[in-house]
């Protein structure tokens, strides 16, 4: 099978990023041939390709917009689609694939125009955020307000839409979109053995950007109800992102420099889960929530905003892990929770491990690819 993955760019150290490169060199080990087209890509890969992976770049940068004034941005917008056009047409031609896949959102902006291109050939649509859609309806993007083409019809003609969620799928099949399945992501990494520390470090760890979606200001509020009782703990936050400075400032103002840190993203998390007693993920949704699993996978407990969707997928309350509502006092009592049952957490953390096995990436990759076979045969016999 010749397999396109088609996404913004892979410079990026995100979830999305990670998963598809992990779904790409595990398929090119298993003989297909795989190219990520990308449109926005600058600087080095953030995770490393196998070397039967290809990658191209048709540098069509769809943000460069931004820096119009308001009234060029139209035709400005039809020329980069004419011009992606053209780019992502001699791809096709040069390489022929057997099936399309798009990760959503961020794509949204060349959808349609993909679809068209793709003619014959299956379009697979990923969803890699919770409520995605809504965010495609409106025409919103993290870097402001720009009205899009409505990108809804082109999904609803793609072969398939896979959500990482029951939660997120039901969202889909309400917007008419007709061919829906779940099959979750991978871990990129299941340790054939952990070492968990004997006693407590007092260390919480936290993973993820520093964007709004991730709300680690609800976290650092609820550890400032909790730091003046438990002088030992403290917070290590690793990430970067847009909400930096207000994060630093929110910290600075409970008092909590030396006990709340902002690290920079590692390329070895691992080390740093299996030295923590425990995780909280604070978001206010998820596509899936591939840290939980992560750290799970390491025998470190997590407790999680019971957000659409994902934590509950994963996570089985009070047995794998700890689910709170999005609120500041009930995220603090369940961290306070985890703090202070130290036999407790060593347990939980112990079933956490053997529960997320079932996401190791042999078990699962093998869902994905059998998935493009069956949108491949599916196009075939529809073209026949």
């Amino acid at each position: 099978m010749k397999l396109i993955y088609f996404i913004p760019l892979l410079s990026n150290k995100g979830g999305q990023e990670r998963t598809l490169t992990d779904k790409a060199n595990y398929l090119a080990r298993r003989g297909h041939e795989v190219l990520f087209v990308t449109y926005e890509h600058e600087g080095p890969l953030a995770y490393q390709l196998h070397d039967a992976v290809r990658h191209t770049d048709i540098h069509c940068h769809y943000f460069s917009l931004y820096r119009l004034p308001l009234w060029r941005r139209p035709l400005a917008l039809l020329q980069l689609k004419r011009t992606f056009k053209e780019r992502m047409g001699r791809v096709m031609e040069e390489f022929r694939p057997d099936v399309i896949v798009v990760a959503i959102p961020n794509t949204e902006n060349f959808l349609s125009n993909l679809v068209r291109v793709a003619g014959e050939t299956p379009v697979v649509v990923e969803s890699h955020l919770a409520q995605g859609h809504s965010v495609i309806r409106r025409g919103i993007t993290e870097k402001g307000i720009y009205w899009l083409q409505n990108p809804i019809r082109a999904i609803r003609k793609s072969q398939l839409l896979i959500a990482l969620t029951q939660g997120d799928a039901t969202c889909w099949c309400r917007m008419g979109v007709p061919h829906v399945t779940v099959i979750p992501n991978p871990v990129t990494c299941y340790p054939e053995e952990v070492s968990r520390p004997t006693s407590s470090l007092h260390r919480i760890i936290c993973v993820g950007r520093l964007a709004p979606q991730k709300r680690f200001d609800r976290l650092i509020d609820a550890f400032a109800l909790l730091a003046g009782k438990y002088p030992a703990w403290h917070v290590d936050i690793f990430g970067k992102g847009e909400d930096e400075k207000k994060l630093r400032q929110q910290i600075d103002r409970h008092g909590l420099v030396e006990r709340i840190h902002i690290l920079p993203p590692v390329d070895h998390i691992y080390a740093a889960y299996g030295q923590s007693d425990f995780l909280v993920l604070s978001s206010d949704f998820e596509g899936f929530g591939m840290v939980i699993v992560e750290a799970m996978a390491c025998g470190t407990p997590v407790v999680a905003t019971n957000c659409p969707y994902g934590p509950a997928d994963i996570i089985r309350d009070g047995e794998t892990g700890v689910l709170s509502k999005l609120e500041v006092k009930d995220l603090a009592d369940k961290m306070e929770w985890m703090m202070t049952h130290d036999v407790e957490r060593l347990q939980m953390g112990q079933k956490a491990r053997q529960a997320v096995a079932r996401y190791r990436q042999e078990v699962i990759i093998p869902q994905w690819e059998q998935a493009y076979l069956q949108a491949q045969n599916s196009a075939r016999k529809r073209n026949k």
